[in-house]
């Protein structure tokens, strides 16, 4: 089609410099002449074939019949109904920090103020029906995805699953949790009505920018939901196992969603950027009011710069694993001490490689968001990547991590007899025999206690431990 449109622009072109009455003579250097119709004889163009002479009157016959067949292609187009929308895609731009460029529509919208399509979450199309068991990948927990190729290392969908992605291009993908989170805090938001529709305008304080997110609702079942009243717009990043990221909107209420994935819901594209590695703002240093260090990990793993619990650098609260909160049973009576991988994937504590679920992470029960628990394999990477040093801040002993970028990260020693500084993962113990034990990060002076496996990985399920939390951005 576009090579079509180009070529009736350049017939018309040419057409239009012949009733002018001019020849013009364009040089590859981009100067030229013009020669006036009344003083051509004839034009010669030279070849690798030889000069070839054409007359002037048969060059006037050919123009002639190239009318001809301009008005019937002009004819033939003009039965044509090209619908731009299905291939060009309007974006604002909005000042963000991250540079992340937001759609003036939705997906599946001609304009601002359509609804547009309505998507299971890692699906790719509409459904004529949206049954609560209907979504492909409901029930699949977080490591399914991860392995299987759903979502990537920063648990955002691959562009495969990508709605924005596989209907709209390369160019285009669902927005993150991090760029949901951005808009919202680099916006002004104003309930309005555009074309009949009620939504949320929002402007930018960096820009004065605008965009229009009408209030689709969602679709359950057979039903239209809260239509034309609330918008459940829904993002890339994968919040826990059947939830994902999202945006609510309704008149005086705009804020993140953590929302279902077995509902019809909206999206408002972004713009991929080209470093599809997860933005963080310069602006800011915390997640949901919590403070972060970046000390440059491969994985990108962000650390909080204290313990749950601590204002700064004490040891903070103390929990048992797999207890949400710090309401501690009696010592020796844990939760879960004893029970193997099989019964905890069964009781609903664990996904299937033994890794706490968000509803038994303390932290993401506690602090929100993306934050949680560090892994097993995410405190090894922090040990393997780090130097430390004993020291001694506002009084209090603990050991003091030097990133691969040089920024350091303390954690107070809990453990005053071996000098350990200890911390719960997520992890259950690798040892499939190890039914009351769990993964723990601990730091320690290794020129005096030899790394043993009991002091590097694992403690008691029914003991107590701080926990720092981590967050991927």
């Amino acid at each position: 089609m576009k090579k079509i449109l180009m070529f009736i622009a350049m017939v018309m072109t040419s057409i239009t410099m012949m009733a002018q009455s001019q020849f013009y003579v364009i040089m590859k250097d981009g100067s030229g002449a013009s020669y006036p119709e009344n003083i051509v004889d004839s034009l010669t163009f030279d070849s690798l074939n030889g000069a070839k002479i054409y007359g002037f009157n048969d060059l006037v016959k050919s123009i002639a019949q190239l009318r001809k067949e301009v008005d019937s292609l002009k004819g033939i187009m003009s039965l044509l109904t090209v619908d731009s929308s299905s291939f060009i895609h309007e974006y604002v731009d909005l000042g963000l920090p991250s540079g992340t460029l937001w759609a003036t529509c939705n997906l599946g919208a001609k304009k601002p103020s359509d609804y547009g399509y309505y998507i299971y979450w890692g699906e790719t199309d509409q459904r004529s029906n949206y049954s609560l068991s209907g979504s492909q990948i409901y029930d699949k927990d977080i490591p399914t995805m991860r392995a299987t190729g759903i979502i990537d290392q920063y648990f955002n969908l691959t562009s495969r699953y990508d709605a924005a992605t596989v209907l709209w291009g390369d160019d285009w993908r669902m927005p993150t949790s991090d760029e949901i989170n951005e808009l919202l805090r680099y916006c002004t938001y104003q309930w309005t009505e555009v074309n009949g529709s009620n939504g949320i305008k929002f402007t930018s304080s960096k820009n004065g920018h605008q965009i229009f997110l009408p209030c689709a609702g969602m679709k359950r079942d057979n039903e239209d939901v809260m239509v034309g009243t609330k918008g459940y717009y829904i993002g890339a990043t994968a919040n826990g196992d059947n939830s994902a990221c999202g945006i609510y909107l309704a008149q005086g209420d705009v804020r993140p969603s953590s929302t279902l994935i077995n509902r019809g819901r909206t999206i408002r594209a972004v713009r991929k950027r080209a470093d599809d590695r997860p933005f963080v703002d310069p602006n800011d240093t915390t997640i949901n009011g919590h403070a972060y260090i970046d000390l440059g990990l491969p994985s990108g793993t962000l650390w909080a710069t204290h313990n749950m619990g601590a204002d700064s650098v004490e040891v903070g609260n103390r929990y048992q694993w797999g207890n949400s909160t710090t309401e501690i049973p009696t010592e020796g009576a844990a939760l879960w001490k004893g029970d193997s991988l099989d019964q905890l994937i069964q009781y609903g504590v664990t996904d299937s490689t033994g890794v706490l679920l968000p509803n038994r992470d303390a932290a993401t029960y506690s602090w929100g968001g993306q934050w949680r628990m560090p892994t097993h394999e995410e405190c090894l990477e922090l040990l393997s990547n780090c130097t430390k040093e004993k020291k001694t801040i506002k009084g209090i002993d603990g050991w003091l991590l030097t990133g691969p970028n040089g920024k350091t990260l303390f954690f107070p020693i809990t453990d005053e007899q071996f000098e350990f500084s200890s911390c719960w993962t997520s992890s259950i113990s690798p040892n499939p025999n190890d039914d009351d034990m769990a993964c723990m990060l601990n730091i320690y002076d290794t020129s005096i206690i030899y790394p043993l496996d009991w002091a590097d990985y694992t403690y008691q399920r029914d003991k107590t431990l701080p926990i720092r939390p981590v967050v991927n951005r």
